[in-house]
């Protein structure tokens, strides 16, 4: 019987690293007991840094060590489909909703619609494309509901682990490689629920769980707040007033300096409107083409301030928190980042009161290394595309001289929104 890679302890995985061929010594056990490393911990993924900071100056190791996960990790997929096939055919999704309710653990990969499954046989990178992960995220959505409406965080894991597993070429680029589908399926079963009020199984768990529905004068000011605001901002708008925000909002957006005044007040008026398109299924490509301000900093920021609306905007909270911790993150990456050194000697020709704008900017840089991250998977230079789906720092120009620095502080004022 195959043992899950989550039950591992520490000390099983280093008897288990052994019994693989890969020596361990002391001082690198050491570094999995200090460092927390176990079945759980690999389950979650490791970085290329995190596994050369365990088996530091060995490559060889590194190499079997990866070898090792992707191993395990087969094998944990595999005990996923125990039950012969045949037993499942002659189990109607009728019966299976009856008795359990829960996914059978032979669950296979649906068919996907024809051009889709095309790709896929191709061995094209449909998670590049918006619409084509939507489409199959869409299709496991309807295979899983056959069998229950609220599946459980293991049985999401296993349905993600299954498409991997069957079109490996669609795994994450970070991580355990399947994360982002699993965050993809259940935000789906979450937005397909939400209008299903009258559903019996819906209903029900609503009750379990302590939803009931709350009068407007028991409701937060931040709510009462979002609903005076969608109210607002939805009267007297159409397709058409629509579609002279958007061009205004377009034309400001080629400006080199947009006046802020203006977009704001344009997508304040859209809003209601793109939350609609939203939730219809309007896709991220279309919304960032449509509302292009969305893809600034400052327009992103607005954005969750419209939906989460509060008394200090998301913006100045992200300013605060990383300030507070400005000192600390210079202090760590000293004589550790090549580039913390340059950011020295640069600091010591920079006027006084450019310091403390100066140093944030280079806190946020240096961030990742603190972590053990690569730098490039967080910052890009000048207009190359970054391989990672989360945000990153777009750096121009030659700043890693001096007088960079000094112009990346003024830079980044701009394009982080500073005032």
């Amino acid at each position: 019987m195959a043992v899950s890679l989550q039950t591992l302890s520490t000390e099983d995985l280093l008897e288990k690293l052994e019994e693989a061929g890969i020596h361990v010594t002391e001082d690198e056990a050491q570094k999995f007991r200090e460092n927390e490393v176990d079945g759980e911990t690999i389950e979650c993924g490791l970085t290329e840094n995190m596994i050369s900071y365990l088996f530091q100056g060995s490559f060889k190791k590194q190499a079997k060590f990866n070898k090792f996960i992707d191993e395990m990790k087969e094998v944990v997929t595999i005990t996923l489909e125990t039950v012969p096939a045949e037993s499942f055919q002659r189990t109607s999704t009728t019966e299976i909703n009856a008795t359990s309710g829960r996914l059978p653990s032979g669950f296979a990969i649906p068919p996907f619609p024809r051009d889709l499954q095309a790709k896929l046989d191709n061995k094209e990178p449909c998670q590049k494309s918006s619409k084509d992960r939507h489409r199959i995220i869409r299709v496991l959505h309807e295979a899983m509901i056959e069998h229950t409406m609220y599946p459980t965080n293991a049985e999401y894991v296993q349905v993600a682990k299954a498409l991997i597993m069957k079109y490996p070429f669609l795994k994450d680029l970070e991580g355990n490689g399947y994360h982002t589908w699993h965050q993809s399926l259940k935000r789906k079963f979450k937005a397909e629920r939400a209008p299903l009020v009258h559903d019996d199984e819906v209903r029900k768990s609503k009750e379990k769980f302590g939803h009931k529905k709350v009068r407007l004068s028991e409701q937060s000011p931040a709510a009462c707040r979002r609903s005076e605001l969608g109210a607002v901002a939805v009267i007297g708008e159409d397709a058409s007033s629509i579609e002279g925000h958007v061009n205004v909002l377009l034309m400001q957006y080629s400006k080199m300096h947009p006046d802020t005044m203006v977009v704001k007040d344009r997508m304040q008026r859209t809003f209601a409107w793109r939350r609609r398109e939203i939730r219809e299924g309007m896709t991220v490509e279309d919304i960032l083409k449509k509302y292009p301000f969305l893809k600034t900093t400052s327009g992103l920021f607005d954005e969750v301030d419209r939906i989460h609306p509060t008394s200090v905007s998301l913006s100045q909270r992200f300013k605060d928190g990383l300030t507070s911790i400005v000192p600390k993150v210079l202090e760590l990456v000293q004589g550790k980042a090549p580039l913390a050194k340059v950011y020295k000697q640069a600091r010591e020709e920079m006027l006084a009161e450019d310091l403390p704008d100066s140093d944030f900017r280079a806190a946020l840089i240096l961030l990742p290394h603190i972590f053990k991250e690569k730098v490039e998977s967080f910052i890009r230079l000048e207009e190359s595309h970054a391989d990672t789906p989360y945000p990153t720092i777009q750096l121009t120009g030659k700043w890693l001289s001096p007088r960079g620095f000094k112009s990346l502080s003024k830079w980044m004022v701009w394009r982080c929104g500073g005032e």
